[in-house]
């Protein structure tokens, strides 16, 4: 417990000492979210203004429903912001394992200048890390080829959603589970390949030190999952401009989060890795 502790101390103070890191993770993730914003917005929108309302009677209602559904599923009418989304997921895909490259090489190398090892990290590690955020994203997905029908019969053939979603639940919890493991697996990759370039050190290390990686992580996503809780619930009683600084600063705060949780794997990997 003590040895947890203090990982996830010195893993603070190694995060709170990466403010440029902060700063542009904290930029990033504020930009990807005005994007989004935007393109949701330039469909939800103008759809609004062509919702009936309580103004007409019920008929109409369920007529523009109608109308929606039939466009949604018998028209092309979502392929261009299909694509567009799309466009917009490859890009930050893309850009991911670059942001990384930096993170990573700052977390190991902080005797240089803040920009000089965020930029040098993506010059030395980018290829790398993008062939490793490839195959990551090729595991993620593998297991939705066998989800995805067993989704799909569920909600053909179940009498209501409450009980497709309980059918499903064993399944979700299962692939979430997964997702993390491989994410977690990657994750010391990922610190291998920066600090001495032996990524295939990482499995004997897992093997060996599973304990204290697992309850580091856990205890970390128990003070995200709290942090989101609260601000949630402060979202329901303040409303405004209060509302949208509060969300704002738990954007910081969740960037913070991610990168004192890495920050303290680091440290595990530096206190234990041979």
């Amino acid at each position: 417990m003590s040895h947890m502790l203090g990982y996830i101390k010195e893993g603070f103070r190694g995060a709170a000492r990466q403010s440029f890191l902060l700063s542009v993770l904290f930029v990033y993730q504020l930009l990807w979210g005005v994007v989004l914003y935007r393109l949701i917005s330039s469909v939800v929108i103008p759809l609004l203004h062509r919702y009936p309302g309580d103004a007409l009677a019920q008929g109409g209602v369920h007529l523009f429903l109608a109308e929606s559904q039939f466009r949604l599923l018998k028209t092309d009418i979502t392929h261009p912001y299909l694509w567009l989304l799309l466009a917009i997921l490859l890009l930050r895909m893309a850009f991911t394992p670059l942001l990384n490259a930096g993170v990573y090489f700052s977390l190991h190398h902080t005797e240089y200048n803040a920009g000089y090892r965020f930029a040098r990290g993506i010059k030395e590690l980018a290829a790398p890390f993008l062939l490793y955020y490839t195959v990551q994203m090729l595991l993620t997905v593998a297991p939705l080829y066998w989800l995805a029908p067993k989704a799909k019969q569920l909600f053909l053939h179940s009498i209501s959603y409450e009980n497709m979603l309980l059918q499903l639940a064993p399944y979700l919890i299962g692939y979430w589970v997964y997702i993390y493991l491989i994410e977690l697996i990657f994750t010391y990759m990922l610190i291998a390949k920066t600090t001495d370039n032996r990524p295939a050190k990482s499995a004997p290390f897992l093997l060996r030190c599973c304990l204290p990686v697992v309850a580091v992580t856990v205890a970390m996503l128990l003070l995200t999952g709290l942090l989101s809780l609260v601000v949630a619930a402060a979202s329901l009683i303040w409303a405004g401009f209060l509302a949208l600084a509060l969300y704002q600063a738990y954007r910081f705060c969740k960037v913070f989060c991610d990168l004192w949780l890495l920050s303290s794997q680091y440290r595990i990997w530096v206190a234990k890795a041979r």
